[in-house]
């Protein structure tokens, strides 16, 4: 196909603006221009000095400045938003976040600037905040454009607040603050736990300390101490940055739900309680669930996409198996409850797990990508076993429907890769007869083959060459993790 890509040949629709999109490009709009004017009056009230009534706060010169400055950010606003949609173009699970994270970093950032640079110096405010919440919270090029942007804002705000006096110093703080971003976006995912990113941050703090120094020295040499602590109070910007940073993020990502790096390695960790109960009340699928993480973190690796969202994603798919452990197979000691029900209440135990397992994760508030990969894992399959049991008695022909999964298919590349995983790992333990690498290779070709039969990757961006990446690495993997072992005698007797 010409776009390569697993979906059917559909005509091209127009685009066109339906009432929901108007309404919901009003309601934008009217978030943004609502937290400009905030932040327009924020800045106009903290440069009045000298306030002897309410006609110096209320006066028509006043409101004009407050106007100016609420186009100007409304304008900002919108550039980063806009650019943060087409970064973002297929993300379409979290574009509706785009908005409340920007809209919340920048005010945060610029409020406890004003309030720093202020009330200590201007070097010491934090300006790093903002790119830095941006970049890990939706993307590190909208985090570098979001840099930008806002310390030039700043720059001309700052100058606005306290008069021309301060343009070197505006100037240096500046500079500092795009360059000090710049490399902790850089190495926001490489420093991949707090600790780290923070004893990065120490590091860049140190670093870029120097640029106002030199700065300043080019300016005028005749204040050593001023230019000393010009080169402090940016290494506390940075240092202030990072504190602010690890303490607002955290509260960020449980909010709007979202992955972030730091976010992802937490939940990697074996002691999260939903973990814990799934290895607790269904071991089975636990062991399952450690096996389908490794496989998907290489095929995620292989074809690009982020391996580590892809394991999270595959350590939660089953935790719905939590809720009725008995009725799946890895997690049955002897006893088997589906030869005790028809096949159509087996059929509703065995798909509820998808749905019960998303509500679980979203009332944990997991990142939404997480929950719906949990969702999206069986996509529309049917249960054949079931439905051919039950077409064992009847001669009727059956509703192929009341016998699936209920979807939807995956939408992700990640999905995609958890439902070929998910299905090759489990396949794999029934299977015999699987010896040879060609074997292998054969019989995952056939999953993926299945899969791609039954319409499943049709919703997702999947390409015919990522399916074959992955039939390669899965094909490899697979052998590697279910070797074969020595036997080992326990009445051997060395002579």
């Amino acid at each position: 196909m010409a776009d390569n890509k697993i979906r059917k040949n559909r005509p091209a629709l127009p685009m066109r603006l339906t009432d929901g999109k108007i309404r919901l490009v009003a309601v934008q709009v009217l978030f943004m221009i609502g937290v400009s004017l905030i932040l327009a009056m924020l800045v106009r009230l903290v440069s009045l000095d000298n306030v002897s009534g309410a006609e110096d706060v209320f006066n028509g010169r006043v409101w004009l400045q407050i106007l100016i400055l609420t186009v100007i950010m409304t304008i900002i606003m919108s550039t980063l938003l806009l650019y943060a949609y087409y970064v973002r173009k297929d993300a379409d699970d979290s574009k509706h976040k785009l908005l409340p994270v920007l809209a919340t970093s920048v005010t945060l950032t610029f409020a406890l600037a004003l309030v720093f640079g202020r009330l200590i110096s201007l070097y010491a405010a934090p300006l790093t905040l903002c790119s830095l919440l941006v970049a890990a919270l939706i993307d590190k090029r909208v985090g570098v454009v979001t840099n930008i942007l806002i310390s030039q804002a700043f720059y001309l705000t700052y100058v606005f607040v306290f008069g021309s006096a301060k343009v070197v110093e505006s100037a240096a703080a500046l500079i500092t603050s795009m360059v000090a971003s710049i490399f902790l976006i850089v190495f926001i995912d490489k420093a991949n736990n707090r600790l780290k990113f923070t004893l990065t941050g120490f590091i860049v703090g140190i670093c870029t300390a120097v640029l106002p120094i030199l700065i300043n020295l080019v300016i005028d040499s005749s204040d050593a101490a001023a230019i000393l602590m010009s080169g402090l109070w940016s290494f506390v910007s940075v240092v202030l940055s990072i504190g602010l940073f690890m303490i607002i993020l955290p509260v960020m990502e449980f909010l709007f739900r979202l992955d972030t790096g730091f976010r992802l390695a937490e939940l990697c960790s074996l002691d999260n309680p939903l973990l814990k109960r799934l290895a607790q009340e269904a071991p089975g699928t636990f062991n399952h669930s450690m096996v389908v993480g490794n496989l998907a973190e290489l095929c995620a690796d292989a074809i690009g996409e982020n391996s580590q969202l892809a394991k999270v994603c595959a350590y939660y798919h089953d935790v719905g198996k939590t809720k009725n452990p008995q009725y799946f197979i890895e997690n049955q000691k002897g006893y088997n409850p589906h030869d005790d029900v028809i096949p159509e209440v087996s059929v509703s135990m065995i798909v509820s797990h998808v749905t019960e397992g998303s509500a679980m994760l979203r009332k944990e508030r997991l990142p939404d990508i997480v929950a719906d990969v949990a969702l999206q894992h069986h996509g529309t399959t049917p249960v054949n076993y079931f439905l051919y049991k039950a077409q064992n008695f009847t001669e009727d022909d059956l509703d192929k429907a009341e016998f699936s999964y209920p979807g939807p298919k995956p939408q992700t590349k990640i999905a995609a890769i958890i439902m070929i995983a998910d299905t090759a790992e489990a396949a794999s333990r029934a299977v015999s007869g699987l010896k040879t690498p060609e074997s292998y290779r054969a019989f995952v070709r056939n999953i993926i083959k299945q899969k791609a039969d039954s319409d499943q990757f049709s919703e997702c961006a999947i390409t015919y060459k990522d399916l074959q990446i992955i039939e390669d690495t899965l094909a490899t993997a697979i052998p590697s993790i279910y070797h074969g072992r020595i036997e080992y005698n326990n009445n051997r007797k060395d002579k």
